[in-house]
């Protein structure tokens, strides 16, 4: 049976490939008019053209910093309302602030891992730094705010002038970096990844995108304190988000590999503005805030924002729920109304965190695990009821909703038998 609950299994996800489709399309028509500008090699682009077409190298340039960049290049707002720009407003927008080496600059690390091999040229800083989108280095060169021609090869990316190569930098963990100038040197962000997870976001797109949607953004506003603003990781942090990610792997393998195959940043932010939220303009990435105190906390909220993202791909190929967004309803999570869309994704990722608990209780039989599954369940059968009486759902929607009424069900008699 068809299941949207149970995690991912990678092997052929066609939701999540389905959900890509309207960023592959406005990727390719910002290459298409990038060729039109003359700035970059037509070699270069036929290249990431053709490269779009193999799933494995579209889900390595996914990610949250290129979907936003794409859709803020591809179109324009105008009271509240998107509009899509035509070519020659895209290929004006393309050729400012550096834009046509933002956009290349993404792709230079997929390429490198793929082994696809394409030239271009990268922009350092005004402090003669260079850094592209995944790259878990940061490079010093000698030469501020200077182009430098970049290479990718098989997992390794060269900077080179002129024919000289003046630095190798490996995108596995088995080399170490060369350097063929002794004016370069090399820093590693080793404690702000956790393998191909970033738990920072340096990219300051996704800054712009917080920042301009900030008001869109579905967090419970705080008067003490609502900069969005990343912790300032040590070792300890580190080993302690490893440790949360490590005990979903332990306690439900199939889930953490969904989490590892999709997400690709897990921003730990330093406020007390959320618990936790993801926004469908970065795709891909969670934010929590910092809970140094509070590990099964932590860890529930990861399982808990990591289904609003699987479930946010499936309203990108499917509308799911039909009701407008002005009506609002109840919800058991929340002291304010909130449109049906909003009670369906707290209803979707509290079901995950059921099933969630209903497998660390199994293994670390704890009164406190048992005490919070009584909870989100007496809180899914409120937000359950308010979706039977008042909701307007496709098939796929009501497809869902009936597994989650299965699965709530199913808990409800295992929690009464403990």
């Amino acid at each position: 049976m068809l299941t949207f609950l149970q995690p991912s299994q990678m092997e052929n996800d066609q939701i999540y490939m389905l959900s890509l489709r309207p960023f592959y399309q406005r990727i390719n028509n910002i290459i298409n008019a990038i060729e039109k500008t003359g700035e970059v090699s037509v070699d270069v682009l036929t290249t990431l053209k053709e490269s779009l077409n193999n799933q494995v190298f579209l889900t390595s340039i996914y990610s949250p910093g290129l979907n936003y960049f794409a859709i803020d290049l591809t179109t324009y707002v105008s009271n509240g309302l998107s509009y899509k720009l035509d070519e020659s407003e895209l290929i004006s927008k393309l050729m400012t602030s550096e834009n046509i080496q933002k956009f290349i600059s993404y792709f230079i690390l997929p390429c490198a891992k793929n082994g696809i091999e394409i030239k271009t040229v990268i922009l350092s800083t005004s402090e003669g730094v260079i850094e592209f989108p995944g790259l878990n280095y940061v490079i010093n060169t000698p030469e501020k705010s200077t182009y430098h021609l970049i290479s990718t090869h098989v997992n390794n990316i060269t900077i080179n002038i002129g024919t000289e190569i003046v630095a190798e930098i490996p995108i596995n963990n088995t080399n170490s970096p060369y350097f063929g100038n002794a004016d370069f040197s090399i820093e590693k962000n080793s404690l702000k990844t956790i393998d191909d997870i970033s738990l920072t976001f340096s990219d300051p797109l996704i800054s712009k995108c917080l920042t301009n949607n900030f008001r869109d953004l579905n967090i419970r506003k705080s008067n003490e304190n609502n900069l969005l603003s990343n912790i300032e990781f040590t070792m300890n942090d580190h080993l302690y988000y490893k440790s949360c990610l490590e005990l979903i792997a332990e306690i439900w393998p199939e889930y953490y590999k969904e989490i590892t195959s999709h997400i690709k940043l897990i921003a730990i932010m330093d406020t007390d503005a959320f618990g936790g939220f993801t926004a469908n303009l970065l795709p891909d990435a969670i934010f929590l805030s910092h809970h140094p105190n509070d590990f099964l906390w932590v860890t529930e909220n990861i399982v808990h924002e990591c289904a609003h993202s699987r479930l946010e791909q499936l309203f990108v190929i499917d509308p799911i729920v039909l009701n407008e967004h002005t009506e609002k309803f109840n919800s058991p999570w929340r002291e304010d109304l909130r449109p049906m869309k909003g009670v369906y994704h707290g209803v979707f990722a509290f079901t995950r965190i059921a099933m969630w608990l209903e497998r660390l209780y199994k293994v670390y039989p704890v009164a406190s695990i048992s005490e919070r599954l009584e909870l989100v369940l007496q809180q899914l059968e409120q937000g359950i009821a308010v979706i039977s009486q008042s909701a307007k759902l496709s098939p796929i929607g009501e497809h869902i909703f009936n597994e989650i009424r299965i699965i709530v069900d199913k808990n409800k008699k295992l929690e009464e038998t403990t």
